[in-house]
């Protein structure tokens, strides 16, 4: 149907693996629930996520065009629907995971919403900023986010501590 070319039904291969991620995600579900499939569930669950978010962030840099001569005469801005739908998934993945108590989605729906964030910064940022102050800005922001990610580690490894404490008296 493709014709052998970049599209199989208006879409390139990014596009595609969005729907094939969204599909093991789902198939994911579908495997828990059966008791001689659900060892299946973790790793096609992990698989659909990581093949959805690393789909939706090549998509959020190259957009649907089957070409690199395509892509080079596209404005920046014409792909940010792309780059949005990139970080509501990864918001909706955070959500859920904080729902659900589930920690792989919460897991991978803040580092790839991170990963969404820092592209961008470099898309609209890199041509405009002179590179002192770009490189800065970037600097205190892995500060800012390495000062509080320890915070958080060393409050979950004291909680984990206490748990052990508790459970040897």
């Amino acid at each position: 149907m493709s014709g052998w070319g970049a599209y199989f039904l208006g879409m390139n291969y990014p596009l595609r693996f969005i729907l094939f991620g969204g599909i093991l995600v789902g198939a994911s579900f579908f495997l828990k629930n059966y008791s001689k499939l659900s060892n299946f569930h973790k790793p096609t669950y992990i698989m659909g996520l990581l093949y959805l978010f690393i789909a939706l962030w090549i998509l959020s840099i190259f957009g649907n065009y089957g070409d690199m001569q395509s892509w080079y005469e596209v404005k920046q801005y014409e792909l940010f629907q792309w780059g949005l739908l990139f970080g509501l998934v990864a918001v909706g993945a955070i959500y859920y995971g904080l729902k659900q108590d589930d920690y792989t989605s919460r897991s991978f729906g803040i580092t790839f919403l991170f990963i969404n964030l820092y592209t961008k910064y470099f898309e609209y940022f890199w041509n405009g900023t002179h590179k002192a102050i770009f490189f800065l800005i970037l600097a205190i922001s892995f500060w800012f986010i390495g000062q509080r990610a320890e915070k958080i580690w060393n409050l979950e490894f004291l909680k984990k501590e206490k748990q052990m404490d508790d459970k040897n008296e």
